[in-house]
């Protein structure tokens, strides 16, 4: 990050390079990619606003009523719906089609009991920045203090910063990739779309996402 930087790039808030610039100089040899990732991002893209749809009812086991543990899994375990803040799907936004399923490493907490994530059900539109048909950053709209990266569902190969050939190549395959959305029994409907969680799973049995 040297020289004067243009006036689009997310990386004239001082807070954000701060943040990439701690990063580039960890010793942790996973954090200085990440970072190295990241730099690429921003560098490269500014933040836009995209149509989105944030998190998503996911089935998991109940912990027990007496002891809170959740170790012992099996077809006798009760189980729960909870949000999983992670999923994110991006529309593009002139013709207001979906893009891509995102998974994204947002910070999640504990506030009274309850998971607090940056997005939540009532979140219409984020920022991004990179190629919203594979990967790159986002935060929520208004910020742009932190990025925090997300990929495109299924794309594995994004899991570790390979450099930018490598991210080069995997866009060029998901640019031919059509939208789909994940079909599973470990998934429910988008939170946006049932802000109440559905009816408690059946323990035994076919169980439907």
């Amino acid at each position: 990050m040297t020289g004067t930087l243009p006036s689009w790039s997310p990386l004239n808030d001082p807070q954000l390079s701060a943040r990439i610039q701690a990063g580039l100089q960890d010793q942790r040899e996973y954090l200085r990619r990440d970072a190295q990732r990241d730099l690429y991002f921003l560098e490269r893209y500014a933040w836009q606003e995209y149509p989105a749809k944030c998190g998503r009812w996911r089935r998991v086991d109940a912990p027990d009523a007496l002891t809170g543990d959740t170790n012992v899994s099996g077809p006798w375990t009760k189980k729960a719906w909870t949000v999983d803040y992670s999923w994110l799907l991006l529309f593009d936004p002139t013709s207001r089609q979906p893009i891509a399923v995102h998974l994204v490493g947002w910070p999640t907490e504990q506030r009274n009991g309850q998971l607090v994530a940056p997005v939540g059900g009532q979140t219409t539109s984020v920022w991004f920045a990179g190629n919203p048909r594979l990967c790159g950053l986002f935060t929520s709209v208004g910020d742009g203090h932190s990025a925090f990266f997300g990929f495109r569902l299924g794309e594995r190969g994004l899991r570790r910063w390979e450099g930018p050939q490598h991210f080069e190549q995997l866009a060029a395959q998901a640019a031919a990739k059509p939208f789909a959305d994940a079909q599973s029994a470990e998934y429910g409907p988008w939170l946006a779309d049932q802000p109440e969680a559905p009816p408690r799973p059946k323990r035994f049995g076919a169980l439907r996402g």
